[in-house]
């Protein structure tokens, strides 16, 4: 899949990274900074993969369970992730379908969903919740 258009514009990789230093400080968390060697090239590799799908929910959802499974951070990847995605879909006039409890059940089982489930749970809210259980 690549897409056609590209009126809508990825986050940078340094964009990511100053969201994450934002969080950091707005959280204060305990472990800070970035677990891996290369942030910046790792983060440019899933901005990539974002880039190849063809409509504005697929790129945020492969960014969402990207940023988040990646563990790029020693702390806050979900959070991250969610604020990216967030920013990326405001960006473009667009809003997450659920912003509720719901969200952060998704981000912690994320691994149990693909690119297209994420994509309809960020457009319409719809998401299999059997599989948000432990």
């Amino acid at each position: 899949m690549t897409r056609d258009d590209a009126s809508d514009t990825l986050p940078t990789p340094k964009e990511i990274l100053a969201t994450h230093e934002e969080i950091e400080r707005a959280y204060d968390m305990k472990y800070t900074g970035v677990r891996v060697a290369a942030p910046k090239l790792k983060l440019e590799r899933i901005v990539r993969g974002a880039d190849d799908y063809d409509d504005l929910y697929h790129r945020a959802a492969y960014l969402l369970r990207k940023l988040v499974t990646a563990h790029l951070f020693e702390d806050g990847n979900k959070r991250t992730a969610w604020v990216t995605v967030r920013k990326y879909l405001a960006d473009n006039g667009e809003t997450p379908a659920r912003r509720d409890s719901n969200a952060g059940r998704v981000l912690r089982r994320i691994r149990r969903y693909d690119v297209a489930e994420i994509a309809e749970w960020l457009e319409a809210g719809e998401i299999d919740e059997s599989r948000l259980g432990p």
